[in-house]
């Protein structure tokens, strides 16, 4: 259980500065990708341990997130060819859909596939991922832009009352936070 939220909110607040710098970089190294990977990983297991201690709201944890998804062309993924994308999903028909931001957190958390999106050579767009789960149906990808989108608000999220009662399991559930 998170006691203090305020420091991985401050390490979320840094992640989304992060990631808007990385919009506008156009030399890409080994490292920069290993580095923008770790922080989207880092920063949905955050949003997620944040929103299992009721320090967000739930509205911010299940916000609709505008994904792009590409239908798997009936191919096999697995562990030889899972970053041949354009081959195992219809890359060139992708279909606009909204998915819970939670959704998306567990799908890039349990990534099977996770590679970046470029606009151009050097223009980085966004996050493909799908699970283990789902990378028989579709892949997925998310703006980075869609991204700082949803993390700030999370980032600047403090609850200054929350309304519990006992279900009746007898477990304590949040009613209302604000």
């Amino acid at each position: 259980m998170i006691s203090d939220s305020q420091y991985w909110k401050n390490d979320l607040q840094k992640d989304v500065a992060f990631f808007h710098d990385k919009l506008y970089q156009t030399t890409w190294r080994d490292a920069s990708f290993a580095a923008l990977e770790k922080r989207v990983m880092l920063s949905c297991y955050i949003v997620r341990k944040l929103a299992e201690a009721n320090k967000i709201t739930k509205d911010l944890y299940e916000h609709p997130v505008k994904l792009y998804a590409y239908k798997n062309k009936g191919e096999t993924v697995d562990l030889l060819n899972w970053h041949k994308v354009e081959d195992l999903y219809e890359t060139e028909r992708p279909q606009e859909i909204t998915k819970p931001f939670s959704y998306v957190i567990n799908q890039i958390i349990h990534s099977y596939t996770f590679m970046f999106a470029f606009e151009s050579k050097n223009k980085i767009d966004g996050v493909i991922f799908n699970s283990d789960r789902s990378k028989k149906k579709e892949l997925y990808m998310l703006k980075i832009s869609e991204l700082i989108d949803v993390l700030s608000p999370i980032a600047q999220c403090y609850i200054g009352r929350t309304i519990m009662e006992r279900n009746s399991n007898g477990e304590m559930v949040v009613v209302h936070s604000e």
